[in-house]
């Protein structure tokens, strides 16, 4: 586990988000940190395209989404392709 800017050094946006962060290089974790959310911001970095591993939608990166959330579930999306699959 890790910060986004260890992995996007030149993402300035990356250095000041702290709700998110890396799983080795290609999981990215955006945990919902609020009680009752239905919805939260999450930061996609720059240079990758990012996978929803739960919904399969795939988004450019170097933007803010607005995500819809659920008890059970920790948005996760996983960039450039890599293969993750949820239970």
């Amino acid at each position: 586990m890790r910060p986004l800017f260890f992995d996007f050094p030149k993402d300035e946006k990356c250095y000041t988000i702290e709700d998110q962060y890396m799983f080795g290089p290609d999981i990215l974790v955006a945990p919902v940190l609020e009680a009752k959310a239905v919805s939260r911001k999450i930061y996609l970095p720059e240079g990758s395209t990012w996978k929803d591993a739960l919904k399969g939608k795939s988004f450019k990166g170097g933007q803010t989404i607005e995500y819809k959330v659920e008890i059970g579930n920790i948005p996760i999306f996983t960039r450039n392709g890599f293969d993750f699959k949820l239970n």
